[in-house]
């Protein structure tokens, strides 16, 4: 049996509230970097989400004067469905400890489960980029997220991906950014997204810097600018990820809006106590229900390393 929240004493309701405040102050979900890097939506009251890429048009023909106007046809891309995983972890605090203030050991137990969750969002989002090149679970077009062999509606292939995975260097952010130049959509039309994050792990984070941020080209002696600081404006900013796993890999991405890298909150993390009569002990556990993936592969161009 256990009492409601609403029955137990002053002295518990307000070591409860305390609790919470130390379990947020630790979990502070909106600094992370997937919810700055990816497409972030809350899901409400719906149990799944459907998402749908159109086609698009080919392009517009000249019209004779008094002849008809041309009509093409809106063909449907992919189908992607959403729907939130559920995760739980909780811990117990026996009532000597509380009776005894041993206030520090239960906000240690309330900041650990805080970074747990904050732990778990964080590898789970970055596994979309960990298992990029080789999962297709989950896929829209039943290839890896990052690869050479999209399949087109129209007929053909598109690539967010070298053909031969190369190592970071001026060479190749050079080549890759002329790749995601000649993107096209399902129909073969050129797309001409904007990288705007260099994404890479922490072991890659001094070369990247030096890539972007210098002010002159890195690899050489002479006298020539950074192009790297030049190329659409200069916006290229460098976002370190402790979760990539690989040390040699590393990505581009569009900003949120225009990419289709996708995070979905059904239930952000919340917390829930009650108080257990037969062993009395209060009962802390952190809750919260979501789900990743991606709608498109344009965007977004990744890299293995060599």
């Amino acid at each position: 049996m256990a009492t409601l929240r609403s029955t137990l004493p002053d002295l518990y309701l307000s070591r409860l509230a305390f609790l919470e405040e130390v379990l947020f102050d630790w979990m502070p979900i909106e600094d992370a970097v997937s919810e700055k890097l990816l497409k972030v939506r809350d899901m409400g009251n719906r149990p799944m989400l459907r998402t749908t890429t159109v086609a698009s048009f080919g392009t517009v023909p000249i019209k004779a004067e008094g002849s008809n106007v041309a009509y093409d046809d809106l063909a449907m891309g992919q189908d992607k469905t959403y729907q939130a995983d559920t995760y739980e972890l909780a811990f117990t605090a026996s009532k000597e400890a509380i009776d005894d203030e041993q206030e520090e050991v239960v906000s240690d137990a309330a900041r650990a489960l805080g970074s747990s969750m904050m732990y778990t969002v964080e590898v789970d989002m970055a596994n979309l980029f960990n298992l990029g090149f080789a999962t297709q679970a989950g896929s829209v077009d039943g290839v890896a997220l990052y690869t050479t062999a999209h399949p087109l509606v129209g007929g053909g292939t598109g690539a967010n991906a070298m053909g031969t995975s190369a190592d970071l260097s001026v060479s190749a952010l050079r080549d890759a950014l002329n790749s995601i130049i000649d993107t096209v959509d399902d129909v073969g039309k050129l797309v001409h997204w904007r990288p705007k994050v260099l994404l890479v792990p922490g072991e890659l984070q001094w070369l990247a810097h030096e890539l972007v941020d210098s002010p002159d080209r890195p690899d050489t002696s002479d006298r020539a600018i950074n192009a790297f600081k030049k190329a659409d404006g200069g916006q290229l900013s460098v976002v370190v990820w402790p979760y990539l796993t690989d040390s040699d890999a590393w990505f581009l991405m569009a900003s949120p809006e225009e990419h289709n890298v996708r995070k979905y909150w059904r239930e952000r993390p919340n917390v829930m106590h009650d108080w257990d009569f037969e062993s009395s002990a209060m009962k802390v556990k952190i809750r919260a229900r979501w789900i990743k993936g991606h709608s498109d592969w344009r965007g977004t161009w990744g890299s293995a390393g060599a």
